[in-house]
């Protein structure tokens, strides 16, 4: 007896340093597998031969101050640049995106299940608009974050480790931080995972439970944004520059135009002494005339730029809502990735940063770049988003359908909520900002994502149906009342 005892905790001693080994390898595979995600992510930008790059991502990488920019972006990427590998924030930010996919892949395919990572890693990579903001230096790649973390933190907070839950906390922080149009969204999106919760049937008190810890990485955000614009900027507002790009978009669309001519010149507006003048482009009166620098810039005309528009709600209100629904409406179709992959505007300031905090080399590489020769294949990129994406979508709606047909409500969450934050995104960016397409094609993959997702969780419920017939066939038949019920293996993942 004494003897058996002791072989038992023998071997029982014995499987424990085994047991570690196996978590090791596999832990090793899981990064392996995240890594090379990671790398495939980034194709696009390596093809380029140099990160993507905007005329705005020369601030980012000087650390501009601009009351209409926020600065936490060109703080963190610089932690991964330190002035000298350009390539550092892609890295990071394709690491971050394949870990998020893989994370997601866990909790819908069920654990382990690499080839299903590995197809949808595939799949996005190829066939949406995600691998040309993970090789972009812009904050644009971190919406989509912002919408995942989200999502994970409000819905599948119980299936996240405590490490993975600070995790996704502090990265929702940074995320939201990364850009100024972020921390509407959030909010939103944060009052989307309360409603979504009362939808499904949970009470008002466990609904706040469970989307109050997305309360943590907005305040957060907001003291860290309230923080800069009072010490750098001076203003106790936490969008300070709105209003003018709110002005820009009216003055393009007619409403604040049509409103100026009839007020001036009696409203003492200094913009009445540019209304003659005064470009048919938001782009063209916030960036490439000097109109709004000879009104003051960004800091001059906050209050005049306010003053404007409430007069121009006030006094033409149907017309606002018209201008603002068909660019609302024309967000819908406007989302090819790549689009505002031009050689830039301001070519020499970015030659000179490059130049003084990268080095020789590292201008050599941006000026061999097909972005910086003009040989971004832009018009094959929108056919192949104008085939995609509507592919993603309809696929989506099916793979809905027979989610729900076979009682796999948990589909329905990632759907609504997705489908939401698309909405919100291109809502807020077409009022704020105007019709890009980089502001709806930084979101749009996020459908294929979904698609995929619930396709995988299909496949994992027809697997457990096959492997659980098997199991009660096995026991049904003849001979198998002659073993014992412990020897029998269990199948069911």
């Amino acid at each position: 007896m004494r003897s058996a005892v002791l072989r038992r905790l023998g071997a029982h001693s014995g499987s424990l340093p085994r047991e570690r080994e196996g978590k090791l390898v596999r832990r090793g595979v899981l990064a392996v597998a995240i890594v090379l995600g990671a790398s495939w992510l980034s194709i696009p930008a390596f093809v380029n031969g140099f990160p993507f790059v905007f005329p705005d991502s020369v601030d980012y990488l000087v650390f501009t101050p601009h009351i209409y920019r926020s600065p936490f972006y060109g703080l963190l990427i610089f932690f991964f640049h330190l002035d000298r590998f350009i390539w550092g924030p892609v890295l990071v930010q394709a690491l971050i995106a394949s870990h998020l996919i893989w994370v997601l892949v866990r909790n819908f395919a069920g654990e382990p299940k690499l080839a299903w990572f590995g197809f949808i890693v595939l799949t996005v990579g190829l066939f949406s608009s995600l691998p040309f903001f993970t090789g972009f230096i812009m904050p644009d790649f971190f919406t989509s974050v912002m919408i995942q973390t989200f999502y994970l933190l409000g819905f599948q907070r119980a299936k996240l480790g405590k490490f993975e839950q600070i995790y996704f906390l502090l990265l929702g922080c940074v995320a939201i931080c990364a850009h100024v149009s972020h921390l509407p969204q959030a909010i939103l999106l944060a009052f989307l995972v309360l409603v979504l919760h009362l939808c499904f049937g949970n009470s008002l008190p466990t609904s706040l439970r469970r989307g109050a810890i997305l309360s943590i990485p907005i305040a957060l955000a907001v003291c860290a944004t309230m923080l800069n614009n009072v010490l750098i900027h001076g203003v106790f507002a936490l969008f300070p520059a709105g209003q003018i790009f709110m002005l820009a978009n009216m003055i393009e669309q007619g409403p604040a135009r049509d409103y100026l001519q009839e007020v001036c010149p009696d409203a003492k507006l200094r913009i009445c002494s540019r209304g003659s003048t005064l470009p048919d482009k938001s782009e063209e009166f916030l960036w490439s005339t000097d109109n709004l620098q000879r009104l003051g810039g960004f800091e001059g005309m906050r209050e005049e730029a306010g003053a404007v528009v409430a007069g121009t709600i006030r006094t033409r209100p149907s017309e606002v809502v018209r201008a603002m629904a068909s660019s609302i409406a024309q967000t819908f179709l406007v989302h090819a990735p790549g689009a505002e992959l031009f050689p830039l505007s301001n070519d020499p300031w970015m030659v000179d940063v490059l130049l003084k905090k990268f080095g020789p080399d590292t201008l050599r590489a941006y000026k061999a770049s097909l972005e910086a020769r003009d040989l971004i294949p832009r018009a094959f990129l929108r056919r192949l988003d104008e085939l995609t994406f509507p592919a993603a979508v309809l696929a989506l709606l099916i793979g809905v359908a027979c989610s729900l047909r076979l009682g796999l409500v948990d589909t329905l969450p990632l759907t609504l909520f997705v489908t939401a934050a698309l909405m919100i995104n291109n809502v807020l960016c077409a009022v704020g900002s105007g019709v890009h397409d980089r502001y709806q094609a930084r979101v749009t993959w996020l459908m294929a994502l979904s698609t995929l997702l619930i396709f995988a969780r299909l496949w994992r419920k027809e697997t457990a149906r096959v492997a659980s017939g098997r199991v009660v066939g096995q026991s049904t038949s003849p001979g198998s009342a002659e073993t014992p019920a412990f020897t029998q293996p269990n199948r069911v993942p």
